[in-house]
């Protein structure tokens, strides 16, 4: 997968929507501009780094949930959140979720139930163990939502290692049939030393196993399930349809915090 630098490739995020959970069943021709989102233009970021012979770093990573009845007026249902985070630091060798691509057991847990024990129990864990993967991400809280336009905030922190530069995480739109956010394959090695500070604006996706349009739980199973597509709010109705525009609800923003092999393991 490109665009690990200045681009996130988000899974090729505009092939074509062929009935996602989250719409009606059709599709949406793919679109050359949402093939990609780019970093958002507020970033603030810079390519100077430590050493290249630095192996490892810390950052500090703070999710942004724009997700709220401000800005998605029309039935926003009570408790809305993001979910529980799962996902791994890793290399090229795996990938965890792919738009276009069909969801993984895990993954589909946390895009239905919110749930990351079967994502790093079951796909995390033995990439670990293959060398594939370095460190689990596992953040057991909730994000808030967005209340009077102040969007809902969490941070926590993850090591890196220059042999496993890759980042993949994902939490649920909660409640909803089968959305998700999150990025896949993000490179934190820029110029080959470590990002200073990096901003992703992550779209919604439709983990494609759930036919619902409206933001509750469960709903009709779509059998076989479809793949992971970009999933958007109609304002006019309400309900949530396939698209080929991606529509932002959160943001990713890493913070270097410690550029050496001690701080980074303490």
């Amino acid at each position: 997968m490109n665009a690990r630098n200045l681009l996130i490739t988000l899974s090729t995020c505009s092939l074509i929507l062929t009935g996602c959970g989250g719409g009606s069943g059709g599709s949406a021709p793919i679109s050359e501009a949402a093939d990609q989102v780019v970093i958002s233009d507020s970033e603030e970021r810079s390519d100077v780094v430590g050493s290249p012979a630095t192996a490892q770093a810390r950052y500090r990573v703070t999710v942004r949930n724009f997700w709220g009845a401000d800005e998605f007026p029309q039935a926003f249902p009570d408790g809305a959140h993001l979910s529980l985070i799962g996902g791994a630091t890793h290399n090229m060798a795996v990938s965890f979720w792919d738009a276009g691509e069909l969801v993984s057991p895990g993954v589909e847990d946390v895009a239905e139930a919110g749930l990351i024990d079967k994502l790093l129990n079951d796909e995390v864990a033995p990439a670990i163990a293959n060398g594939t993967a370095d460190s689990a991400i596992e953040v057991r809280e909730y994000t808030d939502p967005s209340i009077n336009g102040v969007a809902g905030v969490l941070s926590f922190d993850i090591d890196m290692n220059r042999d496993w530069p890759l980042v993949s995480m994902v939490t649920m739109l909660g409640p909803s049939p089968d959305w998700f956010v999150g990025v896949s394959g993000l490179s934190l090695l820029v110029d080959n030393g470590w990002a200073e500070a990096l901003t992703v604006d992550l779209p919604l996706f439709d983990g494609g196993t759930k036919s619902d349009i409206t933001p509750v739980m469960g709903g009709p199973d779509i059998i076989p399930a479809n793949p992971i597509a970009l999933v958007a709010y109609d304002a006019a109705t309400g309900v949530y349809l396939p698209t080929s525009t991606p529509q932002i609800v959160a943001q990713l923003f890493f913070e270097r915090i410690a550029l050496n092999p001690v701080a980074a393991n303490q």
